[in-house]
């Protein structure tokens, strides 16, 4: 389907009961910031504390990454934080069923994408670089630029490791050089697309 508007897409989206996870959860989690971003912030999907604020990344991984994001210059200005898929799903565990979660990204995120129109997408987490970029890895491919072809545009889109992970991590020994790592790849797509505005 084709949106006139970003608002009229999100008016939709909101309804959206399309899937199992829709009909277990009545709260579809709607993107945050600029609808003409610079830069898409893209993760997993809406946790509880997503689903009672109705907004993505705010519980502690998403204070970890708004801090982050704020000390490189993203904001409401420039940047649209949003999730692969909108709706919390069960036991906040993300579906195993590949079809059901590409049926959302394609009837949703793909609409996102075109209609925000960002420079680059940040991928945080292994989730939303499988189901844009279709790699793993996470740990091995985070911080390099790839493209993400959509209806003919290509999207420069860079994968880096989630919040939640360097949270779990912080008091191990390899605590301080992954959360160096998740800052320097916040950084350096700031460097490239937000250092002049």
């Amino acid at each position: 389907m084709d949106y006139k508007n970003y608002n009229d897409f999100n008016l939709e989206k909101e309804k959206c009961r399309d899937c199992c996870i829709g009909k277990i959860y009545d709260k579809v989690v709607l993107g945050d910031g600029c609808i003409n971003p610079i830069v898409l912030v893209l993760g997993e999907a809406p946790g509880s504390d997503e689903v009672l604020q109705g907004r993505p990344f705010v519980g502690k991984a998403g204070k970890l990454l708004r801090e982050s994001l704020n000390k490189f210059g993203y904001n409401k200005s420039n940047t649209l934080i949003s999730n692969t898929i909108p709706c919390r799903p069960e036991n906040n565990k993300f579906p195993s069923d590949n079809k059901l979660v590409m049926d959302c990204v394609k009837k949703w995120l793909y609409n996102e994408i075109k209609l925000t129109n960002p420079k680059a997408i940040l991928l945080i987490g292994a989730t939303p670089t499988k189901f844009i970029l279709g790699k793993s890895g996470i740990t091995k491919i985070r911080g390099n630029w790839f493209d993400f072809e959509l209806d003919g545009k290509i999207y420069k889109c860079m994968p880096s490791i989630h919040p939640s992970y360097v949270l779990r991590k912080q008091y191990m020994k390899e605590g301080e050089e992954i959360k160096r790592n998740f800052l320097q790849d916040l950084e350096n797509v700031a460097t490239i697309y937000l250092k002049e505005k």
